[in-house]
């Protein structure tokens, strides 16, 4: 068995680590779909035909004063579930736990989604017009790895046959960038409501490899084991070269992105918005790194020993290092095509909300389930993932015309085992996929409040302080 400190993992350390260390223990593009037609700040930015305000009740400046909207959405799922259990609870990784020699993959998730500021104003209450500014912090990363990859790091000798092919081939990408948007909605029509949300996005880090060819050959009575793979790899930033400045904007590696949505009321109740979201691309600059490589045999004698994982490793990051060429290259961000269809059974608000990634894999079928008792908003969630398992989740929200505070997360049930498990020290775990989520944000909103001149409560010039309306001053009205 592997015996791995939890903290003491370096993540760039090697080629084919890469996209699974950067997808597994990253800080952990998140879906917060109970906040889907929600009518709060989040909303309005994430799904931009959705408006954020109550005219005659509301404020017209909504702004979460720099408090960040924070969400955290990571998961595994595959058949090598008991031995990645025990990796990350017990820092003991155990080979002898999962099946090998059938080509079986695991599917690894890593998102986030964090809004650092959010402003926004309500231009006109004719046509509901709403506009804002906002700045997110983003990171995508999906990786497809064999059981073999992690086997072949814990013991060969569990291995049945003296040669085995293409049994290592793994692919995967992890992408992060900043996200500069501006955002319009109004409504076309009294049941029809469009908006755009428009966005220029500078690149932190970007890793995606693919291994194409691998291949593995034992001698068990030497006590030798060859390893060679063949495949490319793409990289923002060089191997045990990550820096703390690259997370800063700078617009080295500039992007777009656009989001369009609409959303229709029809007579009968039922509500339907739809969402092309995040369509883009991020030019990574000449800076950036791509490696075409092919290891050759990788000798690691003493086989058995326990460095020969490290050795092997190191071997492996050696290899590909050396082949780097400098090259610039373009990426797709995570877009997604969403459509929600809502009807109200008085304080029941059900959503249904089916949403595919466009360039990438994955997609979610969500339920979403709002019970509303005054202020308060309670939400229970289920969405079926395409990678094989069904999330559940949950919400609270504190929410007014002016004011709104939500925490959820949309693994709750296996955030919750996580949390027991660590800290009652558990040594059976439960059975299923392993994730993690959490969710929270805030929002204020400041200033006067817009009316329909049919409800205003004040009539411009008269209701200001002494002699500063026009109309006062001009028939000299004195208190």
């Amino acid at each position: 068995m592997i015996r791995i400190q939890r903290n003491s993992i370096n993540l760039f350390k090697t080629s084919l680590w890469t996209i699974i260390l950067l997808v597994t223990f990253s800080s952990a593009y998140a879906q917060q779909f109970s906040l889907y037609n929600s009518r709060t700040l989040y909303d309005s930015f994430e799904n931009p035909s959705q408006r954020a305000y109550q005219v005659d009740t509301s404020r017209r400046f909504a702004f979460n004063f720099f408090i960040p909207t924070i969400s955290i959405n990571s998961s595994f799922s595959g058949p090598a579930q008991p031995a990645f259990k025990t990796l990350i609870y017990d820092g003991v990784f155990n080979g002898r736990d999962i099946t090998i020699g059938e080509n079986k993959r695991n599917t690894l998730t890593l998102n986030s989604n964090n809004y650092v500021a959010m402003l926004r104003m309500l231009k006109s209450v004719k046509k509901y017009k709403e506009m804002g500014l906002s700045w997110q912090i983003r990171n995508d990363g999906r990786a497809e790895v064999t059981n073999e990859v992690f086997a072949v790091f814990d013991d060969y000798k569990i291995f049945n046959s003296s040669t085995l092919q293409d049994l290592f081939n793994v692919n995967g990408y992890n992408q992060s960038y900043h996200q500069f948007s501006f955002t319009y909605r109004q409504n076309y029509t009294k049941r029809l409501a469009i908006g755009a949300k428009f966005s220029l996005l500078s690149g932190i880090s970007y890793t995606t490899m693919k291994v194409r060819q691998s291949e593995i050959n034992i001698d068990e009575s030497a006590d030798i084991i060859d390893v060679s793979v063949r495949g490319t790899l793409r990289s923002s930033f060089k191997f045990d070269d990550f820096q703390r400045k690259m997370v800063n904007p700078n617009f080295k590696n500039p992007g777009l992105s656009i989001t369009a949505g609409a959303s229709y009321k029809l007579r009968d109740g039922w509500f339907i918005l739809g969402n092309l979201k995040d369509v883009g691309f991020i030019k990574w600059s000449k800076d950036s790194y791509e490696y075409n490589f092919d290891t050759g045999k990788i000798f690691i004698e003493n086989a058995s020993n326990q460095s020969a994982d490290n050795r092997l490793a190191d071997s492996l990051d050696n290899r590909i290092s050396s082949i780097s060429i400098n090259k610039s290259y373009i990426s797709a961000i995570n877009g997604k095509a969403e459509i929600l269809i809502n009807k109200d059974f008085g304080n029941y608000r059900p959503n249904l909300i089916l949403s595919k990634s466009i360039y990438y894999k994955g997609g979610d079928i969500a339920l979403v389930n709002n019970y509303h008792y005054k202020n308060y908003v309670f939400t229970g969630m289920a969405d079926y993932n395409t990678n094989g398992f069904l999330q559940l989740g949950g919400q609270f929200m504190i929410k007014t015309p002016n004011v709104e505070f939500y925490m959820g997360s949309d693994h709750f049930v296996k955030s919750f085992e996580i949390l027991k498990t660590f800290y009652k020290n558990e040594t059976t775990y439960s059975d299923g996929y392993t994730g993690a989520s959490f969710y929270m944000g805030f929002a204020l909103k400041f200033g006067r409040v817009l009316e329909h001149q049919a409800n205003a409560t004040q009539i411009p010039g008269f209701m200001k302080d002494p002699g500063s309306g026009f109309i006062r001053r001009l028939i000299g009205k004195k208190d």
